[in-house]
């Protein structure tokens, strides 16, 4: 009798078991890019970090790897994207905007540092540095990079353009990046096969319906970076622009 007892009581702790050391980890939500996405979070903020209050962070982690001052460039050039992209698994994602640091032309000045070629062709030029060459790439084909290799791990890449700047065109209404940096990520975006959210041109959008008084009341103390109030705005606009594409996985991670 007692070994009719026991037996299913193993069976039933060696399935569990089996179920528990099989059972997928969550996904993880990576984010790439400069200080719009990821700031001191005290008088300034980052859509990145507001973000994490539309996602259902039981079934979805959020590593904000987003640093202030970055561009494409430097975000390869310091070794942090060889971080993020290692610690890749299938079914991750990586949301990229940057934008706001490239326009500098490339040299080994401190103002140039930075810098990227334009566009998202194959030109690239060579810098001389003291501990050896530099080539340095356009714009496009960092990103390409950043899709490619997400892709390669398994994860989903989302491009995003970068988030309006607190300026105003001769007609009142918010300088748009779709000339340069918003359709340099879309481009790429659509030719690489990644989900791309048009960040920018969705919040401006938002801040052609305020007043100037309104829109100021969401920056700091300069015209690119928001408070926590602007970076509410900017996640918002994030998720409308995913929800237009319901196929992207990640919108089963946002909260109900």
């Amino acid at each position: 009798m007692r070994k009719k007892i026991i037996y299913p009581l193993f069976l039933l702790s060696a399935v569990v078991a089996v179920l528990a050391f099989t059972r997928q980890p969550k996904p993880t939500l990576y984010m790439i890019g400069d200080s719009t996405m990821h700031n001191n979070d005290k008088d300034l903020w980052g859509w990145g970090t507001t973000i994490v209050d539309q996602l259902d962070t039981t079934k979805i982690s959020v590593v904000n790897s987003a640093t202030a001052g970055r561009s494409t460039r430097t975000f390869v050039k310091e070794g942090r994207w060889a971080k993020v992209q290692e610690a890749l698994k299938p079914g991750d994602f990586v949301i990229m905007g940057f934008g706001h640091n490239e326009g500098s032309k490339p040299d080994t000045t401190k103002g140039g540092y930075r810098g990227v070629l334009k566009g998202t062709g194959q030109d690239s030029v060579v810098l001389q540095w003291t501990a050896g060459p530099e080539v340095v790439h356009t714009y496009g084909w960092y990103l390409r990079k950043f899709i490619r290799e997400a892709k390669a791990k398994g994860a989903y890449p989302i491009v995003v353009s970068m988030i309006p700047r607190r300026e105003w065109d001769k007609d009142g209404k918010i300088v748009l990046a779709n000339k340069d940096y918003g359709l340099w990520a879309q481009q790429v975006a659509q030719e690489e096969g990644a989900a791309f959210v048009d960040l920018n041109g969705i919040t401006a959008a938002k801040y052609n319906q305020l007043t100037r008084d309104q829109v100021f009341a969401l920056f700091g103390t300069d015209h690119t970076h928001t408070n926590k109030a602007g970076a509410v705005i900017n996640a918002q606009s994030f998720v409308d622009g995913l929800k237009q594409q319901p196929n992207v996985p990640l919108n089963n991670y946002l909260k109900k």
